[in-house]
């Protein structure tokens, strides 16, 4: 079949248009349903795993709910990046999340594609309704409509290139040669990051068999098992600059979809007849849920067959990523037991507890200060994934040591349960300092606004500055070293100074005309935070002095904190 060039380049913006609104529709779906679920879902995740078995349940339930095993992966990373989670739960989730991913084909499968548009309508109309929740799943149901009329756009562009030549010769490769589709699904699965949108692409490819002829089942069934392959990517990148749990964790993740890929291609014949006989059997011939179907019995039958596997494979994720040295996650933390059986005890877990959420604080500080000289988006995602840690070990720390006092403690050791209730806010105040200094640089990156070269020269002074206190602050608490911490107190005036200077430095820019207000609009409220930042770095540091120090800023606040802790 012979298509004009102006037909042919068409039927590409069709394909990449389409593929374009369903990955958009997808994201869009995911982002809603985790936005209307709020905090819940990292709690759910937090409490129920406490086995495998447990966490193979929540991952099928958190994904079918999110739509997406990438997002249901990277919040498991997070929680291991926290240490608030162990590597043996996270590999239920792991599991669970496969299974749950293979209900999007099944949707995607469902006879209802044609009705996008009317989903995209109803969703616009609940997206005006000022109620949040209705906000949410009027996003939602906007992500869905999209996913359809991206996968029907698709199909438009695909049906008249699917009838050349070329691409009958290109199918009858992926029938003829199952290695060339295993790779083909793995490499366009890692390249668009969505296994459910190479699998809807394969649905409708595999449909249009009705009309012109496609790809077979023996074609299509190897990219299916290449595209479990190419799907783990999300969970690597995930991982990456996060701790030894976390990269261990990416590893199983790997290790599951390869081991499920090989044994199916092993036994690939048996597997296509299968497949083809339950077509025959139970559904009409070239069904799009016929793929939906090999997918859902590759990845549960996997789950079933490795479930009795969780143990070797946690050896050989330790044996590919190796213990380090520094940084480790605090064994028994949170452990209630701990409080029946010695509260004084449980309370230095909390310290090295404490210890660790100060060194994703740290950490944190890095990432807002490079971000804060040179964009980069990866940064911007590592920032709010660090918000979240600092966020969820507040939380938890805060009611463990409630638990704590209600165990019964002496003199001492209130002061101590004191001091760290008051050191956990501090630090939970840093990182919010933190991310509001990581948007308002975003807020100029976007209006590509930079910092004129005296700003930049001053924000690396004071930042140098606030690192050293940081580093004093974690050390003079590590080690209840008065001394290192009065370095602390000390430094605290010089920020204070040098935000000052700061701010009339900037004025005068502006009053010579080198700067323009609009370039460096939110300039001061960036100093402001960092200044806070030392504030909080100071309450820490006199805590180590003086247990049961109260925070100046409490008691007498500068004019221009007023409201700005609140």
């Amino acid at each position: 079949m012979y298509i004009s060039l102006g037909s042919f380049s068409d039927n590409l913006m069709n394909i990449f248009g389409g593929l374009a609104l369903f990955l958009f529709g997808i994201t869009l779906m995911s982002d809603s349903l985790k936005t209307a679920a709020g905090n819940r879902l990292k709690s759910i995740i937090e409490k129920t795993t406490n086995t495998p078995l447990k966490g193979i349940f929540v991952g099928i339930i958190l994904t079918i709910l999110i739509q997406s095993s990438s997002a249901t992966t990277a919040l498991m990373i997070g929680l291991l990046r926290a240490g608030l989670m162990t590597l043996p739960q996270s590999v239920g989730i792991i599991m669970g999340a496969n299974i749950g991913t293979t209900v999007t084909a099944f949707i995607i499968g469902l006879p209802i594609a044609d009705y996008g548009l009317i989903f995209i309508a109803f969703g616009v109309v609940m997206s005006f309704i000022k109620k949040k929740k209705i906000n949410h799943y009027g996003g939602v149901l906007i992500g869905l409509g999209m996913l359809f009329v991206g996968l029907n756009t698709m199909s438009a562009g695909l049906k008249p290139l699917a009838a050349t030549q070329t691409a009958e010769t290109m199918f009858n490769s992926f029938s003829d040669n199952w290695f060339l589709g295993a790779i083909f699904g793995t490499f366009f699965t890692a390249i668009i990051q969505s296994s459910s949108a190479a699998i809807g692409i394969l649905e409708k490819l595999y449909a249009l068999n009705t009309e012109v002829q496609s790809i077979t089942l023996n074609g299509a069934i190897p990219i299916l098992l290449g595209a479990n392959i190419g799907t783990t990517i999300t969970a690597f990148l995930a991982s990456i600059g996060g701790n030894t749990e976390s990269k261990r964790a990416a590893v199983i993740h790997v290790m599951f979809n390869v081991i499920g890929a090989l044994f199916f291609l092993v036994i690939l014949v048996p597997y296509e007849n299968f497949i083809q006989w339950f077509e025959t059997k139970f559904l009409k011939q070239f069904s799009m849920l016929s793929i939906a179907f090999a997918h859902a019995f590759v990845n549960i039958t996997m789950t079933v067959i490795l479930f009795f596997f969780i143990k070797p494979m946690i050896m050989a994720a330790k044996f590919v990523v190796k213990d380090k040295t520094n940084k480790q996650i605090p064994e028994n933390m949170f452990d209630e037991k701990l409080i029946q059986e010695s509260p004084t005890l449980a309370l230095e877990f909390v310290k090295k507890a404490l210890l660790y959420m100060g060194s994703i604080v740290k950490d944190y500080f890095e990432i807002a200060k490079s971000y804060s000289f040179k964009e980069n988006s990866k940064l911007v995602e590592e920032a709010y994934l660090h918000e979240m840690m600092i966020d969820t070990y507040d939380q938890k720390l805060h009611d463990y040591l409630i638990k704590i006092s209600q165990a019964g403690l002496d003199k001492n050791d209130s002061k101590k349960l004191s001091r760290d209730l008051d050191t956990i806010k501090d630090f939970e105040r840093i990182g919010d300092h933190l991310t509001n200094i990581v948007e308002f640089f975003k807020e100029r990156y976007s209006e590509s606004q930079f910092l004129s070269v005296d700003g930049t020269s001053d924000l690396n002074e004071l930042y140098s500055v606030l690192e050293v206190m940081l580093n004093d602050t974690l050390e003079s608490y590590a080690n209840t070293d008065p001394a290192t911490a009065r370095k602390v107190v000390e430094n605290e005036d010089v920020v204070d100074e040098l935000e000052e200077r700061f701010r009339y430095r900037y004025i005068e820019r502006l009053k010579n005309g080198e700067i323009t207000f609009i370039v460096a609009a939110n300039y001061p409220d960036i100093l402001s935070n960092l200044e806070r930042i030392g504030d909080h770095l100071m309450n820490i540091a006199s805590s180590v002095i003086e247990p049961l120090y109260v925070p100046q800023s409490v008691l007498v606040p500068k004019p221009h904190e007023i409201d700005k802790d609140i």
